[in-house]
């Protein structure tokens, strides 16, 4: 048996049995007769494309591939678009996912083709039940694995003898880093043989890192396991080598299987009859759910296991569901790697969901699993956070995933409930108020009085745990909405355990009976200010949502005596007493945990089930405790207005908050169009924004598609930022100051936006911002709107208004006015009420405001005083029936629609007109006036300093211009011309004079490929190259660029130094923590901060010196010799990569190199060039003609940018019309006929000619097949992307990493430059590049862009800059969604389309060189940059 492979020994037998003849032909016949199923099943691989339609899919994780979705209705539909973490399988055809078009093309049902009958099959389903089985025994039993295949032991005996393997598996805790080092030190690997044993561990879950006897190995174990203690040892073992032959072999046969099983559904067709089997398949499975050290068996172990007959893998599941719970818990890999993944594969199908929870009982079993891993309690039996260990932190965070099991099962609300249902979804919702009643009043907090609080206390954990189960209250509810008996039962549910959770007085509480303004009332005394105070109210905000729900049927009005005002409104009035002193400043010696707290209660994340069910608990309560027509404000402190300001609001959001379904009549799409409305009237928002400023329901959906239109008009973006929405002016009606949702912050933005826009709409000057009209309240609620003619309120507004009389009295706020205005504009509003009726011993409120209105001190308030009184005078007209004209005149406009309008209207606009025209005359007249006093003063200036204006003024010359952005100063004097320069660093002119001080200018050499015509050519031996001559192809080149800012040279050379010093007293360990290296001779620009390595000296725009050496004297200066000096070292440096040399020949060439092929990288960016085709393909004398003068231009366009760089001659403006040929001629001064040009020089061009057409290299170039150069050459352009995102997605899915094994690639990285695709960000591409360990892409800018890259991070959706080993930033991509938005990381999954004016923005800096400025300025604005190990990636 030597000889023979393992897959013809062992797996070619099988298959002749499963066939019943040659293998080759038995899977060719069934593949043909195939017969495919209608369901897609297709498994995606890791990062590949995934497609959910956001109208038609019954749940999120509905999702398809991209074949499918291309060929489906969908893709016309809003979709979203995510890449895959692997593992999942596509739902097309599946007709519980999909409300409509559940099938694609490819899988239509055909009716015809249920008559075909296919080709005879042998054995049944059961045959590849064993084979499964042998497998998962394999793979689950090996730790008390006493199989023996006789065979391997007699092969391997043979070989090894009594061998053992020392394999290390893979964990979430440690660190590449700390296993690369553990594995040095036990096994005496190199770096490069435990970075590849690493690799593998993290790929595969395992890897053999010593083969030898028992005690050889085991000594590796005891060593492993000892260093690798500091957090938790790795898990390292000792195994026997026909154990792990026998593991290796059930890999092998595992990949076989899954090859299998694609060739015909028949496989699995016949599988009910293979119960037994798959029982003991199944318990193989579950046996060890975790296969996280079998990475390379995860997807088809648990592709295979979903083959197993469904009810028994149903049934295996729910029996061991706590079991598998507690084990990956426990477990450190991620959840993708165990058996309990599969929970959303079952969990999401409704058919199966309902059946779960009918006949196992699985929403109970959930919810006790869960609540039986956080044991942690207080003596109230509430969760308790606070004193969690690291290793019980790190629990709680896995076992939300239970969480997520409960979300898929109720997901998808039931359309019909059956009585066993209905008990069993009962039964599961009082396990949920056992949870939920552990969470009432967790992490209570007591007001830290006298010393700040020491130690902040943990806070996060309960509101995670509030997050996830944010959704979960919401489906709840929803079920209980979709049948009238369940609701009331959940409702009489909800009402005992909250009646349980606060029976009895606790510490702190006191029964009173309080008197005020006539009325006693029986209540509880509790001090929010001295005694606990908890947030976290789930219980009584449940009760809330239900009783919303139930206000909408016809037993709303079944419970009025069971409800108990006290118990109801008691603590969700102590959390907003708790809020309204926090914003008072009562709390802050508590720290920022509450302040926190207080965050997250009213954040879009929470406030659906935390703040705004309060307020609806609170307005349930109001409407109970309205026969005692009496409001009790609590915990008053008299000191602090602000407790005031917070009750009115509190007020006026009771009356005023209808905005959600059961309190008001309106729809949940009103509800999100008033939400929409109050954001934007903040500032214009993008789609992002306005999407994180919206709750999410579990489908992860805001409904504002479909409102937005109406509400808002969209601006599209430009080249740069994003779209926006801006609210549209006849939506500013709906707009209310006291939103419920604002923030004082909010409130303080939004007034100024939303009162210039009432200005424009309603053409008034008086700046009033009513309350908005207001639906109507639903019956249960419609006694609220009484709340506004209880006594003691009206007696709290007239006390307002009575203290407000007085400017200098202290017990009242312009703010406290402004809400009590607006508590009686709605009483006025409402007309069932009647207010104004103030307690016997209090003046009429109405009478008040008529005093307050001509109230010097109360300017500010007056226009809404006014407003108040005109609305009751309108009242007043229309019970006594008088005409319009009539009500016309009691308004500040005339009713909409009137001839009196349009009139005022008309008149108003023109006096508008002729106010601006009066302000612009005399904005004129004022700025004359200026500038005649500034002209008086400055000749009064130059006749007191006669004698130091004299030499200007004869200097001085109508012809001045300028140059470098007006930096230069050229003023003529007879024949000779002067330049005049300012330093940055001291402000200081001088001439640039060849004998004078050297001025210089900030500049940046770099090597450069952006021209280059083979990328493929190997870079040249810096001590052999030649840089006289440049390759044609321009494989390699040195770019200066230049900021432009000129300074002195000594100047520069102290800034330098001081830059130098500044690095060295710099701490050793923030050294490499800078955008620049100052060892490289690099800086940055005192004034713009770009990336520097150099200067360059400013020489004088003359014409050219030339002068020899041996007999004249170099005419420039010592400072400029230096400088040049200095420019050509650098150059040299950068340019051959080698150590500064000054005496090296090859310094002045390196130079003119450098201008040479910088001058052809400008003259390319300025113009690109046309192609033409080459001579051959001449077909006339014209054409010809016309070809030379293509392949010309380009030189002739870099000799006039060296000629106007040289000389300073300004350029002739024909060089950007159709006259560019003779215009260049021109500034040359050359013929534009090039047979004159000949002819003119044919003594010197002839011999030139002559020898060039007759030089071999020229004759073999042109017989051979070489690609030659063609001239004009073709400007280079960065690589042509797909319009669609998606597409580039799916390419890069079936992307593998080259070193891995054909493994997938975890971060594929597109080159933007050759379009390579490459492996990023991991250790198993790592090479070796000057003596360093690098990344796939670092390495690849030293061969594609000379140290420079382009990449875009296809998984992220981000452009990747790189410059070097130790510089890099990342970049907006030009992919943008329907909005003009990016998405980077793919979050929002909306389609993206590439955007070209971005990507031509891109490449504008690519080919400007301006990579490594844009880095440089990224680096400077955000210094996390700086430390991310760019070299790696």
């Amino acid at each position: 048996f030597w000889p023979l492979s393992v897959a013809a020994f062992a797996l070619y037998p099988l298959e002749w049995y499963l066939c019943g003849e040659e293998p080759s032909v038995g899977l060719a016949k069934l593949e043909q007769n195939n017969q495919p199923s209608q369901l897609c099943g297709h498994v995606f691989k890791v990062g590949e494309p995934t497609y959910s339609c956001r109208e038609c899919a019954a749940d999120p994780t509905c999702v398809l591939c991209m074949q499918c979705f291309l060929g489906s209705v969908h893709k016309e539909h809003r979709y979203r678009m995510t890449t895959s973490g692997g593992g999942g399988f596509c739902d097309c055809g599946d007709t519980e996912a999909w409300k409509k078009g559940p099938y694609c093309q490819k899988h239509e049902p055909n009716i015809s083709d249920s008559s075909q009958k296919g080709v005879h099959f042998n054995p049944s389903g059961s045959s590849v039940m064993h084979a499964i089985a042998f497998v998962y025994c394999m793979l689950a039993y090996w730790e008390k694995c006493n199989l023996h295949i006789y065979l391997f032991i007699y092969f391997f005996s043979r070989v090894r003898g009594d061998t053992y393997y020392c394999m290390l598996f893979n964990d979430e805790v440690h660190t590449y880093e700390q296993v690369i080092y553990t594995l040095q030190k036990a096994v005496n690997c190199t770096q490069k043989e435990a970075v590849s044993f690493a690799t593998t561990v993290d790929r595969d879950g395992r890897k053999s890192v010593r083969f030898g006897d028992f005690q050889f190995c085991e000594q590796a174990k005891s060593v492993i396991r000892n260093t690798s203690r500091q957090t938790k040892p790795l898990r390292v073992q000792v195994m026997h080598s026909s154990v792990v032959a026998h593991q290796c072999f059930a890999l092998k046969a595992l990949t076989w299987l899954g090859q299998i099983i694609r060739y015909s559904d028949r496989f699995y067709g016949g599988r009910s009859r293979a119960c037994s089997v798959s029982d003991l398949s199944v318990s193989a499975a579950l046996h060890r759910p975790h296969c996280g050290e079998y990475r390379q068996s995860h997807t088809p172990l648990l592709s295979l296991l979903l083959l197993s007959p469904l009810l028994c893998l149903l049934h295996h599941c729910l029996q061991n569901y706590e079991r598998l719970q507690s084990d990956y818990v426990k477990d450190d890999h991620d959840r993708e790697f165990s058996v309990t993944d599969l929970s959303v594969q079952m969990f999401t199908v409704p058919s199966l969901a309902r059946m779960l929870i009918t006949e196992e009982n699985l929403m109970t079993t959930i919810i006790r699993t869960f609540v039986d891993h956080l044991r942690h309690r207080d003596l109230q039996g509430r969760f308790q956070f606070e004193r969690y260990t690291a290793q019980q932190a790190f629990k709680f965070r896995r076992v939300q995933s239970l969480i997520g099991d409960l979300k898929y099962v109720l997901i998808s609300r039931p359309t019909e409930w059956t009585d066993q249902l209905r008990e069993k979804y009962l039964e599961g919702f009082d396990a949920f108020l056992e949870l939920l009643k552990c969470m009432q009043g967790m992490d209570p907090v007591v007001r830290q009085v006298g010393q700040h609080i020491e130690m902040e206390p943990e806070w996060e954990a309960a509101f995670t745990l509030q997050m996830k189960l944010t959704h979960i209250i919401s489906m709840m509810q929803e079920w209980c909405a979709s049948d009238e008996r369940v609701l009331i039962e959940a409702y009489k549910k909800c009402l005992s355990a909250l009646t349980h959770c606060h029976s009895g007085f606790t510490d702190g509480e006191q029964p009173i009976t309080l008197s005020m303004c006539g009325h006693s009332v029986e209540t509880i005394r509790y001090c929010v200010s001295q005694e606990k105070v908890s947030i976290h109210l789930p219980v009584s905000r449940l009760l809330a949502g239900l009783h919303a729900l139930l206000s909408t049927t016809e037993v709303a009005y079944r419970f009025p005596s069971e409800l108990s005002p006290p118990m109801l409104i008691e603590h969700p009035l102590r959390c907003l007493v708790l809020c309204a002193q926090v914003h008072a400043g009562m709390w802050r010696r508590n720290g920022f945990s509450l302040v926190n707290q207080i965050y997250y209660y009213h954040n879009v994340k929470c406030r659906v089930e935390m703040f705004d069910k309060d307020l609806i608990m609170l307005q349930v309560s109001s409407v109970k405790i309205l026969h005692f027509k009496i409001i009790i404000q609590k915990d008053v402190v008299q000191q602090n207005n602000t407790l005031t300001e917070e009750m009115l609001h509190l007020v006026i959001m009771i009356v005023g908050e209808r905005y959600t379904a059961g309190v008001g009549q309106v729809e949940s799409s009103d509800e999100t169009r008033r939400e929409i409305v109050h954001q934007l009237c903040i500032r214009p928002m993008a789609h992002s924004e306005l999407v994180k400023a919206l709750p999410e329901n579990e489908n992860k959906e805001t409904g504002m598609e479909r409102v937005i239109d109406s509400v808002a008009l969209f601006k599209k973006p430009g080249v740069t930022g994003r779209g926006l929405y801006k609210l549209r002016p006849d939506c500013a009606k709906m707009f209310n100051l006291y939103f419920h949702h604002y923030s004082r912050a909010d409130q303080s933005k939004c007034y100024v936006v939303t009162v210039t826009m009432f200005k424009v709409i309603f053409l008034c000057v008086v700046i009033v911002l009513p309350p908005p009209v207001l639906p109507r309240f639903c019956p249960l609620f419609a006694s609220l709107v009484n709340i506004l003619q209880c006594d003691v309120l009206l007696g709290i507004l007239g006390a307002v208004l009575q203290w407000a009389m007085e400017p200098s009295g202290g017990h009242w706020s312009e703010s406290m006015l402004q809400r009590v205005c607006v508590c009686v504009f709605v009483c006025e509003r409402e007309r069932d009420c009647r207010p104004g009726e103030a307690p016997a011993n209090t003046p009429s409120i109405l009478a008040l405001l008529e005093t307050l209105q001509n109230a010097p001190h109360l300017e500010v308030h007056k226009d809404m005083i006014r407003w108040i009184l005109k609305v009751k005078l309108i009242q007043i007209s229309l019970q006594s029936h008088l005409s319009l004209e009539c009500l016309c005149k009691c308004l500040s406009y005339p009713v909409e629609g009137s001839k009196s309008q349009k009139n005022k209207q008309t008149i108003k606009k023109k006096k508008n007109k002729a106010e601006r025209k009066r302000k612009a005359e005399m904005a004129r007249l004022r700025r004359e006036k200026i500038m005649a006093q500034m002209s008086e003063m400055q000749r009064h200036f130059i006749n007191e300093n006669k004698e130091l204006f004299q030499q200007s003024l004869e200097e001085l010359d109508p012809s001045t211009s300028s140059t470098l952005e007006h930096r230069y100063t050229h003023a003529s004097r007879g024949s000779e011309r002067r330049q005049m320069v300012t330093c940055i660093l001291c402000q200081e002119e001088q001439e640039i004079r060849t004998d004078g001080k050297a001025m210089v200018l900030a500049a940046f050499v770099q090597r450069s490929t952006v021209m280059s015509k083979n990328r493929k050519r190997p870079p040249h031996n810096p001590d052999k190259y030649d840089p006289l001559f440049m390759h044609p192809d321009l494989s390699f080149g040195t770019h200066t660029g230049s900021c432009g800012h000129i300074m002195h040279s000594h100047c520069w050379q102290r800034y330098f130094e001081a830059v130098q010093a500044k690095e060295q007293r710099r701490q050793q360990r923030l050294r490499v923590h800078t955008s620049y290296d100052v060892e490289n001779g690099e800086f940055l620009c005192p004034l713009c901060e770009c990336l520097s390595n150099t200067v360059i000296p400013l020489l004088p725009l003359t014409k050219t010196i030339i002068y020899n050496s041996t007999t004249q004297k170099n005419p420039y200066s010592s400072t400029i010799k230096e400088m040049l000096t200095t420019f050509g070292t650098a150059t040299y440096k950068v340019g051959l990569k080698v150590h500064p040399n000054e005496q090296d020949p090859r310094v002045p060439i390196m130079c003119w190199g450098s201008c040479a092929y910088t001058i052809q990288c400008i003259g390319q960016c300025k113009k690109v060039c046309m192609h033409f085709s080459g001579l051959h393909e001449v077909s006339s004398g014209w054409h010809l003609w016309h070809c030379v003068k293509a392949g010309i231009l380009p030189y002739l366009r870099a000799a006039a940018l060296f000629f106007h760089y040289l000389n300073g001659a300004p350029a002739p403006p024909e060089l950007h019309s159709a006259g560019e040929w003779e215009a260049l001629c021109g500034y040359l001064c050359l013929p534009s006929n090039l047979l004159q040009l000949y002819y003119n020089n044919q003594e010197l061009m002839e011999p030139l000619l002559q020898r060039w057409c007759s030089h071999p290299g020229v004759l073999r170039g042109l017989q051979s097949s070489v690609a030659l150069i063609r001239f004009p050459r073709e400007s280079n352009h960065l690589i042509e992307l797909p319009g669609d995102y998606s597409a580039l997605i799916n390419q890069a899915s079936s992307f593998t990493c080259p070193k891995s094994g054909g493994d997938k690639s975890r971060a594929p990285t597109l080159c933007l430059v050759c379009g390579a695709m490459l492996c990023s960000q991991s250790y198993c591409c790592q090479t070796e590049l000057e003596g360093e360990d690098v990344g796939a892409c670092t390495a690849h800018t030293f061969a594609c862009g000379a140290g420079v890259g382009i990449f875009l991070r296809v998984r992220e959706s981000q452009v990747l800059f790189l410059a070097g080993k130790t510089k890099g930033c990342f970049y907006a991509p030009p992919y943008l969604d329907d909005y003009g938005e990016t998405d980077q990381g793919l979050r929002r999954g909306n389609p993206l389309h590439l955007c070209q004016e971005r990507y031509r923005k891109v490449q504008k800096l690519w080919r400007q060189h301006s990579i490594t400025e844009e880095i440089g300025h990224a680096q400077e604005a955000n210094q996390t940059l700086v430390g991310i190990d760019w070299q790696h990636l």
